[in-house]
């Protein structure tokens, strides 16, 4: 239990974190205008759909239509003394585009010193109190060729952002502190190591395979019986391989029992990534689970295997 403490009253705020500082692109009657926003949000994953909230006295404001291309340009903290000018100077007689090196994708200019840049089409607006918000969908998105990437993400202490706060000040991203699922799930198996919990049976297995095979997705079956996503896969990849057999005891100790030297990983992940082999051909082969394979392509694309 945490130490319990009292809660006060402060004026009243959407105080919500982080805001990350975006740089706003547009390009009207051959000029390029850009100006900073902090009011960013993502409001769907797919289709990717952003909002963003425009003072209404920004200069750009008049060249934001709907069905108008625009660019969002996340800058690192390098670029800090620029969005922080861009802020706080609206107006069209400063040419803010000649701070930057501007490119274009999909006929909109872009900051190409931003290493995150996300190409949108304005698709509704709506005028608020002394605000304007525009729902967006992205149409690209581009980041620095050089940048590395974990499932397609670069991690934000290689991207820098510059985030922004309430009290006027901007900080930077600190440490990493954990993983998305994976401290819930320590906690979880914690709880159901202290509960006596008993393991998953043959015909449970067996039951959710043949639900997958029917058609149910993983997220489906894991919100639903409330299993982990890369536990199904296992069963479901084992069953697929093996039929029946795979979800027995006997294959879940000769997997367990079988055992690689770092450079046999390296090479059985190499042979994945170059496209000889499949995952499904590398599990039967070397009687290695799905997602111990998966562990070691991971490790090995990051150099850490």
């Amino acid at each position: 239990m945490g130490v319990s403490s009292l809660k006060k009253k402060i004026n009243k705020m959407p105080l919500i974190y982080p805001l990350p500082i975006a740089l706003l692109g547009v390009e009207n009657d051959a000029t390029i205008v850009y100006t900073t926003v902090s009011n960013v949000a993502i409001m769907a994953e797919s289709p990717p759909m952003i909002g963003v909230m425009v003072g209404s006295t920004r200069a750009i404001r008049k060249h934001l239509s709907v069905g108008q291309r625009i660019s969002l340009n996340f800058p690192s903290t390098l670029l800090i003394d620029k969005a922080d000018l861009c802020a706080h100077v609206s107006t069209d007689e400063f040419d803010k585009s000649s701070l930057f090196d501007s490119k274009y994708s999909l006929k909109t200019p872009y900051i190409d010193e931003c290493p995150v840049v996300l190409i949108a089409e304005i698709i509704d607006h709506t005028p608020m109190p002394k605000q304007h918000f525009y729902t967006c969908v992205v149409k690209r998105t581009l980041i620095d060729e050089h940048l590395s990437v974990d499932e397609n993400i670069p991690s934000m202490n290689i991207l820098d952002p510059i985030i922004y706060g309430l009290d006027g000040k901007y900080y930077q991203v600190g440490k990493v502190m954990g993983k998305a699922s994976l401290e819930g799930k320590q906690l979880y198996q914690n709880l159901r190591k202290k509960l006596g919990p008993k393991p998953y049976s043959y015909h449970f297995k067996h039951k959710i395979c043949k639900l997958k095979e029917a058609g149910w997705t993983y997220k489906d079956l894991s919100d639903t019986y409330h299993v982990y996503h890369e536990t199904i896969e296992d069963w479901y990849a084992l069953y697929s391989l093996f039929g029946k057999a795979g979800l027995t005891k006997k294959m879940a100790n000769k997997l367990a029992e079988t055992q690689f030297t770092l450079e046999e990983k390296r090479q059985i992940a190499g042979e994945i990534m170059a496209g000889e082999k499949t995952y499904r051909e590398q599990c039967m082969m070397h009687f290695v689970s799905l997602s111990r394979l998966k562990n070691w392509v991971k490790k090995a694309r990051r150099d850490r295997l």
